[in-house]
């Protein structure tokens, strides 16, 4: 039994909308080429040098927020002088802290 063969128009549809979706794909591949990532990895050193900027944010945020922690820390504690154990010590890290700051 021959096999039949699709009409011309069919193909030509077919045709159509497999060039429509071809240059939907083409746009969208040029929007990504244009995208900044895209651009910033085809240049090593731009790459590089936001690298070195991001650890450098990274490792500030980082001294920052603990300093932050600390500070809350021995704020809480020195507020617990109620406890005899702990308001010693507390006392005892305060009068450091103040000795270290008045010897420079």
């Amino acid at each position: 039994m021959p096999t039949k063969k699709p009409h011309k128009s069919t193909a030509t549809k077919l045709e159509l909308e497999l060039g429509k979706e071809l240059k939907i794909l083409t746009k969208e591949i040029t929007k990504l080429k244009d995208l900044e990532f895209i651009q910033v990895l085809k240049h090593p050193w731009r790459l590089m040098g936001l690298s070195l900027l991001k650890g450098i944010m990274i490792g500030f945020g980082s001294v920052l927020g603990a300093t932050v922690l600390v500070a809350l820390f021995v704020y809480l504690l020195s507020q617990i002088s109620l406890v005899p154990v702990v308001g010693d010590f507390v006392k005892e890290i305060i009068q450091e802290i103040q000795m270290g700051n008045g010897a420079q």
